[in-house]
């Protein structure tokens, strides 16, 4: 049977986003040790700035993600 309800296809819309944002989040923190072990001053302030602007969207990303997972939208 199909579920012909549109609030279902928005949460699925919503996990599939949450996802793609966490994954590309994520695998952008790894190519981002290269820099918090070898950069110093201005540079490594740079990057750290830019981490925690990640870490933002992995908390938002994945509490949606994890809402839509357990049947609630976030």
């Amino acid at each position: 049977m199909r579920d012909d309800n549109p609030r279902n296809d928005t949460s699925a819309d919503r996990a599939v986003q949450a996802r793609a944002n966490l994954v590309s989040a994520l695998r952008e923190c790894c190519d981002l040790a290269d820099g918090v072990e070898h950069f110093e001053g201005n540079e490594l302030l740079e990057v750290l700035a830019y981490i925690d602007g990640l870490r933002f969207v992995m908390a938002e990303s994945s509490q949606l993600l994890a809402g839509v997972v357990r049947g609630f939208e976030g």
